[in-house]
């Protein structure tokens, strides 16, 4: 009831602004975050201000036009500009008419113009050309915008353009095969610290640090802005980056594309440590994609919509030995081959209406849906009866309306609903309860991966008022969310047999005993709860001298949790602390050397969202067995007992439960930040940059156990060994086996020297190449992300994790090159073919992955950290994967238009072009010694070399081709 009280509660409010705000709101804008700025100061040639120009921007596509006059001071700010190309003209009486052309305004852009006018007839128009607009002189971030042009040509083999993310300056990772985020992403030498949005709204999933809440497709994307160190204090609820992507809109002109790839198979090569005496896995992709954008009615109401298909997998082969499935009577469709084939589409259809000159506004929906069949628990030793299967729906409504009040006052209010539910089931082919496994034979009947559900549900507005006084630009504003969530864990009945000779007795009625363990998980209802995160700012950018300008504000942000459960077994889980002191001051300057060079320097706090997570695993994991989970034991041998298979108990006597709970003392995670940039012009086309990235994380979440039994002794590296004797006087709470407490205190500490080259479109050329050099150490591992929860060793001593981070990749080298020179040969054949080639790379090369030497045993009697438990002496994260080289390359050839209009082209693209084989995961095991007094050293003393088992999160070389046409 509180939950939709809440939410019925946000919606009026929004709602009820509307209309007061029809009136009020800026004129085209979407977002500061995703729009342009124009800004400058006109002076005359001697370098006076001249005060009361006109100033006026135009960009035809869009019918759009805005005219402003300069300040007292001769400084002007045009703010919330739509992206795209404009022309701006500068007059003044007296004096020659200015005009710039080909100002082209990607999200987040500032350009600076500083027209200097000469004493003459307004009528006269002297063109000029824009001064350092490439390096940004206002902008404090380090950030990076991929345009139109690259999203539509660089290779993306994957379909997924979240792999974007990579190419920005400070940041390294791998791309993901799949619609997911990009993995061990270092953000800050944070692990997956990424704010998604889309159109500057929310994108977030909410449950765990570092996912995107639905996937997106590159046929309804017009760019891709990411923004880090060191922001304005508008960007917030990230102590990493802000991940934004800018949705198609329609123009004055027509315009669209179809666009149909396919998979090589016969190109592409065997996946990374395949056997390839066997025939090569069909790895299938079908992609087919359609948009279209215009006018409905020229200059005044736009229409844009796209829809893409893509279907892409591999047959998951069974490996049960013929002999078995002889022996276990299994029908030849129980052990062919699943298809393993998602099924994703994404749709969308977006309008734009300029009201009338000073409000606008655009509206939004997006739906997305995969179903993927065989889903989970599919091939080797798993009959297709197992499989589970998976479906994923979200449906996302965005809306903003803008205006402009006057010249030094505008607003802008947006709104977005985002729908996400997914879950695992049984497909049609599942066996009955209760699911079987035989060890090393065959896993049969039920599957033990279905019946679990996630919803994220996310209402949420802002609104943003920005104020111009001379050289000051005010901006504040506020956001607000509430986080609907819904989580239901699996449920399943499970055998597991030691012995295929064991089930088969079982299975006839001679011993029904001689399982090994019988397990039960039923969640029938799962949990649903709300949270409710408010953020607020204020920030002036102020323009101190034509050369300095100063950004500085502060931001309040406050991450309520849900409702408690006030019956808990454990006390610490029957309330939770709602940090209210996230006050986040921020500061930069810009300097500008000469016309071609500037300096930067910003610095601040910057606060991490909280993931529900914690929240949910305190309600989920309390102690109380919401779940009615219990597991049965036979001894070897065993002709008797409680249980009979294949019988499925209503309930069962359960073993001390583990308990995960949150500090009554939490506090929300946060960086302070400093950044260093130095950027040059050397040619109207090409930039270097080259900065410094200071971070520093703190209350940093960690796991540890608050329940262990009293240590007896100690390792010979100082680790206490505790006792297996639990009683009253040597335990916390004796009610329970684990108490795992998510704590805040954890530190991390992040340098980084970046080096970053950018070529605008020249002669059909634009490269972005960035270097960074960095390192990256915490004295925790991550908890409650998406690739990593895990304890830290020593309950007792945090500081014994202390070392390198994860995502601690030392070098990493970005490149993005959209390249299709022209050429003007006499010969009109030859000139044909020699133009209209486009060759577009990626290149992704980096150290290999930080790799924890583990001994998958507790050596110290914590059995919370067994999965984590290394040797005596070995620091955390020592290990080190090789190192990555991932090149990817697109051939598009266009041919001659047709009707003058549609451009049909063919292209080429691959995935690893150099099949490189890039190893992303070692998981080495490490023999010890387990026993005292042994002549091989004492306890947890290695023993030997480590196991290493290679794993990899990227693939070998896949060729694809395709056909478009766009007109």
């Amino acid at each position: 009831m509180l939950t939709r009280l809440r939410s019925s509660l946000l919606s009026a409010a929004l709602l009820a602004a509307l209309p007061g705000f029809v009136t009020t709101l800026p004129s085209w804008s979407q977002s500061q975050s995703i729009n342009g700025t124009i800004r400058g100061q006109v002076t005359d040639a001697s370098g006076a201000a001249i005060p009361n120009a006109s100033i006026t921007v135009t960009n035809a596509e869009l019918g759009f036009a805005r005219t402003i006059v300069s300040e007292g001071n001769g400084y002007f700010v045009l703010v919330n500009l739509p992206l795209g190309t404009y022309s701006v003209s500068v007059s003044k009486d007296g004096f020659s008419t200015a005009r710039f052309d080909q100002i082209i305004l990607t999200a987040g852009k500032e350009a600076v113009l500083d027209p200097s006018l000469k004493v003459g007839n307004a009528s006269e128009q002297i063109d000029v050309s824009a001064t350092i607009t490439n390096i940004d002189p206002t902008t404090l971030s380090v950030q990076r915008t991929l345009d139109s042009r690259e999203i539509e040509n660089l290779p993306l083999t994957s379909r997924n353009p979240y792999n974007f993310i990579l190419f920005q300056p400070g940041v390294s990772g791998h791309p993901n095969p799949e619609l997911g985020i990009p993995r061990t992403l270092n953000t800050n030498g944070l692990l997956d610290r990424i704010n998604y949005q889309m159109d500057g709204m929310v994108n977030t999933e909410s449950d765990r640090i570092g996912l995107r809440l639905f996937p997106i497709a590159d046929s309804f994307l017009k760019e891709v802005q990411t923004v880090s160190n060191s922001f304005n204090p508008e960007y917030g609820w990230t102590s990493g980056d802000v991940y934004n992507v800018i949705s198609n809109n329609g123009t004055n002109s027509y315009h669209g594309m179809f666009q149909w790839i396919r998979r090589w198979q016969d190109a592409t090569a065997y996946p990374f440590f395949a056997n390839k005496s066997q025939a090569k896995p069909n790895l299938q992709l079908q992609d087919f994609a359609v948009n279209a954008g215009g006018k409905i009615i020229k200059d005044k109401l736009f229409f844009f919509g796209a829809y893409e298909h893509v279907t892409r997998g591999q047959p998951a082969p069974v490996t049960i030995t013929a002999a078995n499935v002889a022996a276990l009577g299994l029908s030849p469709d129980q052990v062919s081959a699943t298809p393993g084939m998602l099924h994703g589409n994404f749709a969308t259809g977006r309008g734009d209406w300029t009201i009338n000159s000073k409000n606008s506004m655009f509206v939004r929906y997006n739906y997305f849906k995969n179903n993927f069949p065989f889903n989970t628990q599919v091939g080797g030793l798993n009959a297709r009866s197992t499989a589970a299967d998976f479906l994923d729906r979200a449906h996302v409504i965005g809306a903003q309306l803008t205006s402009t009040v006057n010249d030094h006052l505008l607003n802008e209010l947006r709104f977005s609903w985002p729908f996400r539910n997914n879950t695992h089931f049984r497909g049609p082919s599942a066996g009955a309860d209760p699911a079987i496994v035989i060890s090393g034979v065959a896993n049969i009947g039920a599957s033990s991966n279905a019946g679990d559900q996630y919803t994220d549900k996310v209402p949420s507005g802002s609104d943003n008022v920005t104020y111009i006084r001379g050289a000051h630009t005010i901006k504040g504003g506020f956001s607000l969310a509430e986080l609907i969530n819904r989580q239901r864990l699996v449920s399943f009945n499970e055998y597991t047999f030691t012995s295929l000779a064991s089930y088969l007795a079982a299975k006839n009625g001679t011993n029904p005993y001689g399982y090994s363990q019988f397990r039960s998980q039923q969640d029938l209802t799962g949990i649903g709860y709300a949270s409710l995160f408010f953020g607020a700012y204020v920030q002036d950018t102020w323009q101190v001298t034509p050369k300095l300008l100063l950004v500085y504000g502060g931001r309040y942000d406050r991450f309520k949790g849900p409702q408690s459960n006030p019956n808990a077994p454990f006390i610490n889980s029957r309330s939770f602390n709602t940090p209210s002191l996230n006050f986040a001051p921020r500061v930069g300057v810009t300097y500008r050397l000469d016309d071609h060079t500037v300096l930067k320097a910003s610095g601040g706090v910057f606060y991490q969202s909280t993931p529900t997570n914690l929240w949910f695993n305190a309600l989920n994991l309390d102690g109380s067995n919401r779940v009615n989970s219990f597991t049965i034991t036979q001894p070897a041998g065993a002709t008797t007992g409680t249980l009979a298979f294949p019988n499925i108990p209503a309930a069962g006597a359960t073993s001390l439960q583990n308990v995960t709970t949150i500090s009554p003392k939490f506090k929300n995670e946060y960086t302070w930040n400093a950044t260093l940039q130095l950027s040059h012009e050397f040619s109207r086309y090409d930039t270097f940059m080259i900065g410094y990235i200071l971070a520093n994380g703190r209350n940093l979440m960690y796991l540890h156990n608050i329940n262990p039994i009293n240590p007896t002794g100690q390792l010979a590296d100082g680790r206490p060994v505790f006792s297996s004797a639990a009683n009253a006087s040597t335990r916390l709470d004796t009610r329970f086996n684990q108490i795992n407490q998510v704590e805040s205190g954890a530190n991390t500490s992040f340098n980084a020297l970046v080096l970053n080259y950018t070529r605008s479109l020249a002669h059909g050329i634009q490269i972005n190449a960035n270097y960074t050099w960095s390192h990256s150490i915490s004295d925790a591992p991550e908890v409650n992300t998406f690739e990593q929860s895990v304890a830290i060793m020593d309950t007792t001593n945090r500081k014994r994790d202390r070392g390198n981070s994860i995502v601690n990749h030392p070098n990493a080298f970005n490149l993005t090159a959209v390249m299709e020179p022209t050429f003007s040969l006499s010969h009109g054949f030859l000139n044909t073919l020699a133009n209209h080639n486009m060759v577009a790379l990626l290149a992704n090369v980096s150290s290999g992955d930080q790799q924890n030497i583990i001994t998958n045993v507790s050596i110290n009697g914590d059995s919370s950290v067994a999965s984590v438990t290394r040797p005596l002496y070995v620091g955390r994260n020592s290990l080190r994967s090789p190192n990555v080289y991932q090149f990817d390359g697109r051939y598009t050839r266009t041919f001659p238009k047709l009707f003058d209009r549609i451009a049909p082209s063919f292209l080429l693209e691959a995935n690893n072009l150099f099949n490189h084989t890039n190893v992303t995961t070692l998981s080495p095991v490490q023999a010890i010694v387990q026993a005292g007094n042994s002549p091989l050293g004492p306890i947890g003393t290695s023993i030997g070399t480590p196991t290493i088992t290679r794993g990899s999160v990227l693939e070998a070389r896949i060729v694809q081709f395709g056909l478009a046409v766009r007109w």
